[in-house]
């Protein structure tokens, strides 16, 4: 693998490459990934540089570290402070950035990334309490990806391993301004996966997933990607006790593949995680 110091979209980054897989972490704002997919692919992740903003705060897209919290999962906390510039420590085998502490929540967040194998990475998603007082709170770790022409999601309902199974799905009818359809006819179920064929409808689902994972898949670039997020049966999930997300967004400009670590008491200097295995795999999985 190799490890370069480069300017990505006019921004200080990192590179991260394997024989088979490319992934660009910012420095200069975030943490944030900017860019992952095939060595000599198309990235996967949606990205605009110049994109949606919110008072001082810009979307950018990629993949982020934001904050849920407890009975307010859209409150500003989520996401501010994940636009500023990082610490950064690289080492043989991938790198750890760090934002700044917030000057109010005294919380830092950041990510320890680690190259597995060739087609593997692990991304541990996580936040620190830097501040005398007690923090409460989990790990959201949303992705955003570009949903091209064939490009199709789907999260596995249900833990064949156990001898009692039920499916939880919880529909956001109205949140941040958008309105949800229950009828949406970009949602789709099959006797074990919740699919997502995208229609530029907006659109979000929660899910109590035990198996911990999302998949993308991309037919044109013969390529599945896979993240999972280890779960654990009963935790204090945000969202009515869910661990996986959807959201698509309107247009199809992204969809989010979102992950959630349990929500917590956080003390002073404690770190919580969020740790996913992101995964490619060169066929075009089926999920049925």
């Amino acid at each position: 693998m190799m490890i370069t110091e480069l300017v990505f979209d006019g921004l200080n980054c990192i590179e991260l490459r394997t024989n088979k897989i490319k992934m660009i972490i910012t420095t200069e704002i975030g943490p944030r990934i900017a860019f992952y997919g095939k060595v000599n692919g198309e990235n996967l992740l949606y990205w605009n540089k110049d994109g949606i903003k919110y008072d001082d705060w810009n979307l950018y897209g990629g993949h982020r570290v934001w904050i849920t919290r407890p009975g307010a999962d859209e409150s500003q906390d989520t996401y501010l402070a994940d636009n500023e510039e990082c610490e950064y420590t690289i080492r043989e085998t991938g790198v750890k950035i760090t934002s700044p502490m917030n000057p109010i929540m005294k919380i830092t967040r950041g990510m320890d990334i680690e190259v597995i194998s060739d087609n593997e990475i692990r991304v541990t998603n996580f936040i620190t309490n830097c501040g005398p007082m007690l923090y409460s709170g989990g790990v959201w770790s949303p992705t955003c990806t570009k949903p091209r022409e064939g490009v199709k999601y789907s999260i596995p309902l249900g833990d064949d391993s156990l001898s009692w199974d039920i499916v939880k799905i919880i529909i956001p009818r109205k949140f941040a301004g958008n309105t949800v359809r229950i009828d949406d006819p970009q949602i789709s179920f099959n006797s074990n996966y919740m699919l997502i064929n995208p229609m530029g409808i907006v659109t979000k689902r929660a899910v109590y997933a035990p198996q911990g994972k999302i998949a993308m898949t991309y037919p044109e670039e013969n390529l599945t990607f896979i993240k999972s997020s280890k779960c654990k049966r009963d935790g204090n999930y945000p969202l009515g006790g869910c661990n996986i997300a959807v959201f698509v967004g309107k247009d199809n400009f992204m969809v989010e593949m979102e992950t959630f670590s349990e929500e917590q008491t956080i003390i002073p200097n404690e770190t919580i995680e969020n740790v996913e295995n992101w995964t490619l795999v060169d066929k075009v999985l089926k999920f049925e």
